[in-house]
């Protein structure tokens, strides 16, 4: 693919004025397009302000040269290509522009008017022809591209939504835990205070009696060990 990972969401310049970018290389397409487009404008400007056969007419045509190789590539790089496929239209581009390097260098003294220079012309023409089997041959070779794009971005969701659920669950697990530990602190404390009233039943020094009155109603009195009565009903 030409690119494995979805483009930057920063709220760029394209993804603002074009739409949504599936593909970081859509957004470097689109500039390299632009890119070729001005060096295209740049040798119509140098072309009128130069004379011919001068090394400044030479960098015009240099420039005149450049643009088409980088409106291929920004053409060709906005296709869904795997990588082989970038990888050509970039190697064809750092081809073309050698044999504009080239060119620079032997014109005008160097440069046949005639037929110019066959060397400089065919890496030129490479170059060009690697970046067009790029876009053309390289595509009709290979797997289709956005269904697998397409099948990412859904496993991507998917695990997205299985962390938040897990995080969730997760979340209600220390809750759970939570409550539990009070309820157990709140626990310890009833029975530490059970074991306080037992020990201090242990430890009192009176005992309850249970006896019927004269009427044979059953009462109950609470008797000091010394004998005194301390509590009746």
């Amino acid at each position: 693919m030409s690119s494995d990972t979805e483009p930057n969401r920063d709220g760029g310049l394209y993804e603002r004025r074009i739409g949504t970018p599936r593909t970081t290389d859509e957004v470097n397409g689109y500039w390299l397009f632009g890119f070729g487009v001005l060096l295209g404008l740049a040798d119509v400007a140098v072309f009128l302000l130069t004379e011919s056969a001068t090394t400044a007419r030479g960098i015009g045509y240099a420039l005149a040269a450049l643009s088409p190789p980088f409106v291929m590539l920004g053409a060709v790089i906005r296709f869904p290509l795997r990588r082989p496929g970038t990888a050509l239209g970039y190697l064809g581009t750092a081809v073309s522009v050698l044999g504009v390097v080239w060119f620079v260098n032997v014109f005008p003294d160097g440069w046949f008017r005639a037929s110019g220079d066959p060397a400089v012309i065919t890496v030129y023409g490479v170059g060009l022809l690697l970046i067009g089997l790029a876009g053309t041959v390289v595509p009709l070779l290979s797997d289709p591209v956005y269904e697998d794009y397409e099948r990412m971005r859904g496993e991507a969701a998917a695990a997205t939504a299985t962390a938040e659920e897990t995080s969730g669950e997760l979340d209600a697990a220390r809750d759970e835990l939570a409550a539990t530990e009070s309820e157990l602190d709140a626990a310890r404390e009833d029975a530490t205070a059970a074991e306080a009233a037992a020990a201090s039943l242990r430890e009192s020094k009176a005992r309850f009696e249970l006896f019927e009155d004269a009427s044979g109603r059953p009462r109950w009195r609470l008797r000091h060990r010394n004998g005194n009565v301390i509590a009746t009903s």
